[in-house]
């Protein structure tokens, strides 16, 4: 009988590769793979925007968009895991003696090298991402300042008050005309609030110290909701209060109804 080395019996990574890819659990675990991403890319792009507040302005809209890219885009990390999971569950050890561990991950290189990049890539997409809304609001921001309508938030515990300094009224109604950008001019006046218009698609933190400023511009007719979205006390979660998208000459007509004047 010919002798053989132990390089020539020792089995190829490509040989290693075709046996864990045959392997029962790891076809089961594929499978679960694909059910798990196609599902949630399903959710992602029919059923969650029919879970979000109505949108009402530029900015919601780029909300939803990004909500709806990011929960595509993160399926598959989604379906891994889960698949993995269902998988352990379904053939998971019955008896006293354990079976023993098996190789760690920390260990191979490609999965390890994988992983890495992956949620590099992540990382950067949603870094590139958020840089560029934020940029591109603070352009049009910019651009909308001198026709926009300034309206002074400031918090308290626990209840908004809105000061429209061109009208002369201050109210604890946030109505906005249609159309027309806004620029929140948002402080607190005890600890840290966070005003969050709901159907506006904006949110930012309002501090004692700072006056944070925020922009959107109201592009649909209805009733809008007024959130603090931050612990501010014992009544935090009744922080809030209503307001109306409306058209110019009932926006108007509600200036003049609180005492105020047209801008």
């Amino acid at each position: 009988m010919a002798d053989h080395s132990v390089e020539e019996l020792a089995p190829t990574p490509g040989d290693r590769a075709t046996r864990f890819l045959k392997r029962a659990d790891v076809k089961q675990t594929t499978l679960f793979f694909i059910f798990w991403t196609a599902l949630f890319v399903v959710l992602g792009i029919y059923f969650y925007p029919k879970w979000m507040p109505t949108i009402m302005s530029v900015e919601m809209k780029s909300a939803e968009k990004i909500m709806i890219w990011f929960t595509v885009i993160s399926a598959p990390i989604a379906g891994f895991v889960l698949a993995v999971a269902t998988t352990a569950f379904m053939n998971r050890h019955r008896g006293d003696t354990p079976p023993p561990d098996g190789p760690a991950i920390r260990t191979n290189g490609p999965v390890v090298a994988v992983w890495t990049v992956t949620s590099l890539v992540f990382a950067l997409v949603a870094i590139i991402w958020g840089l560029t809304e934020m940029n591109g609001q603070a352009v049009a921001a910019a651009k909308d300042a001198k026709s926009a309508i300034t309206i002074e938030v400031r918090g308290s515990q626990w209840v908004w008050t809105f000061n429209y300094p061109a009208q002369g009224i201050e109210t604890h109604e946030l109505n906005l005309p249609i159309g027309v950008p806004v620029i929140f001019d948002v402080k607190s006046a005890d600890v840290n609030h966070s005003f969050w218009p709901v159907q506006l698609g904006v949110k930012v933190d309002a501090n004692a110290q700072v006056t944070t400023v925020i922009h959107t511009t109201p592009d649909k007719l209805g009733p809008i909701d007024v959130k603090c979205a931050e612990l501010c006390g014992l009544y935090h979660a009744y922080m809030e209060t209503t307001g109306e998208i409306q058209s110019a000459s009932d926006f108007d007509a509600w200036v003049t109804a609180q005492g105020g004047h047209k801008a």
